[in-house]
C-alpha cells in the first residue's frame, strides 16, 4: 500500500524543467505545455546581456530524459532561429548547460527572446528567457 502511494507521486516529481540562465519570463508548471512561452509573455523591459557567439543556456531537467529544442528570435520578428544543430538529447535527471556557438551578426543591439522547447515521455514544455528579453550585444 504505501509503495503504490508513492509511486502514484513520481509523475508530479518529473513534471517540469526550469530555465535557469538567462532567467525566465516566468513559471508555471501548469502552463508550461502552453506555446510558445508557457503564457508568459515577453516583453521589452528587464533585458538581459547575450553575447553574438559563447551564449550559455542552463536548464534544470526533473525528467530522467528529454529532447531539447533551442532557438531565439528577435521582438515582433515571427521567424525563429535555430541555436543548435537539431535536438539536444538530455538523459539524467539534473542540470545542462551548453554553449551556443553564434546568433546572426545583423542581431547585434536588438532585442530577442530565447526559447527552450522540451519534450519529456509525457508532453511538451516551453519557457522563455528573460524577464522578458535578451539584449544581443557584440
Amino acid at each position: 500500500m504505501k509503495v503504490f502511494a508513492l509511486l502514484t507521486l513520481l509523475p508530479l516529481a518529473f513534471a517540469h524543467f526550469t530555465l535557469d540562465f538567462p532567467p525566465t519570463t516566468g513559471f508555471d508548471e501548469d502552463s508550461e505545455p502552453t506555446p510558445p512561452c508557457g503564457t508568459f509573455d515577453p516583453t521589452a523591459s528587464n533585458l538581459t546581456a547575450w553575447p553574438l557567439m559563447g551564449g550559455q543556456i542552463a536548464l534544470d531537467s526533473h525528467h530522467p530524459t528529454m529532447t531539447i529544442l533551442y532557438r531565439a528570435q528577435l521582438m515582433g520578428s515571427t521567424s525563429w532561429f535555430n541555436l543548435t544543430n537539431g535536438f539536444v538529447v538530455m538523459t539524467g535527471l539534473g542540470e545542462l548547460c551548453i554553449t551556443i556557438p553564434s546568433v546572426p551578426a545583423n542581431w547585434s543591439g536588438q532585442a530577442g527572446v530565447i526559447q527552450v522547447i522540451g519534450q519529456p515521455p509525457d508532453g511538451i514544455l516551453y519557457q522563455v528567457s528573460i524577464s522578458p528579453a535578451i539584449i544581443i550585444n557584440a
